[in-house]
């Protein structure tokens, strides 16, 4: 009885030592946890889709005029730490204006009328230190993608511009694209959204696809469908409940109907969307846009 009775003592004194001899994980590798936490910054990214209304649509002693915004516009942006920003309906200058103020941004985008600086632009804004650009194209949402075109019963010519990217923090390859859709013809929307879904399918596998825009509908239009058979719309995916409400157009404050949402973020399967944010941000009562910019945080 003795010898039993010492043979337990002596295997709780074991359990004991090796309780003692291993810390716990976390204490094991001191910077194990900070690998870890390195790595999910790496592999983090911020998108944001924007329409920050065309330069020349108020008269300049508007308070909505260009030369007033834009210095909000560049606060919404560089208070949001995006990386990557999808502009619709800017002008080269408006751009230009942004790029000057927030500093650390390259730029690609062309004009939907001559292929150069005439016309709106789908510009994506780039954070220098993060991506490294690769690769662009300019698609026109018509018939004939490959040149300068209106399409179906759209009012204007209308873009897409697709961008390869790389980061520079873990050398991996990222596609953006970024567009705007016709606010008048409703078949120019539903077949524009085919025409982007074509293009994903020209896309090499396993790369992760981001899409910003303006899609001038609602999501019960035939292309949400289209794109949502591929992509995941990025506020339905959220791991976090989105925030900001369900609406952004804004008509700076002057034309707001609930779930006017119609802007959208899509994002490929595989990409884990952490957040997802409507920006209603206002700078004393006044309007950045007379849309609200979408914010998504990403881990891919």
């Amino acid at each position: 009885m003795m010898v039993h009775f010492r043979s337990i003592l002596w295997v709780l004194a074991m359990v004991l030592v090796a309780g003692c001899a291993r810390p716990p994980a976390s204490a094991q590798s001191p910077g194990a946890q900070g690998r870890t936490d390195a790595l999910d910054a790496r592999n983090r990214v911020t998108a944001m889709s924007y329409n920050i209304r065309c330069g020349f649509c108020e008269k300049p002693d508007d308070v909505n005029h260009w030369s007033r915004r834009k210095f909000l516009v560049a606060d919404v942006i560089r208070t949001s730490r995006a990386d990557l920003i999808g502009l619709q309906e800017a002008e080269a200058f408006q751009v230009k204006d942004l790029v000057s103020l927030l500093g650390d941004f390259d730029w690609v985008g062309v004009g939907r009328d001559d292929g150069k600086q005439g016309g709106e632009m789908n510009a994506v804004l780039v954070r220098r230190e993060a991506f490294a650009i690769t690769s662009q194209q300019t698609r026109w949402l018509s018939e004939t993608p490959e040149r300068v075109s209106r399409g179906w019963d759209a009012m204007f010519n209308r873009t897409l511009t697709l961008l390869t990217l790389t980061s520079r923090r873990t050398g991996k390859e990222l596609y953006f694209l970024n567009t705007h859709f016709d606010h008048v013809g409703r078949q120019a929307r539903d077949q524009s959204a085919n025409l982007i879904v074509q293009t994903l399918q020209t896309l090499r596998s396993g790369v992760p696809v981001i899409v910003t825009g303006d899609f001038n509908a609602r999501p019960d239009f035939a292309g949400y469908r289209a794109l949502t058979a591929r992509l995941h719309d990025a506020a339905l995916v959220s791991r976090t409940p989105a925030t900001g409400g369900n609406i952004t157009f804004n008509g700076f404050g002057k034309d707001i109907e609930p779930d006017n949402k119609i802007d959208y973020v899509f994002v490929s399967p595989g990409q884990e969307v952490l957040s997802h944010r409507i920006i209603t941000d206002r700078y004393q009562q006044l309007y950045p846009s007379d849309h609200y910019p979408i914010v998504v945080d990403l881990r891919w």
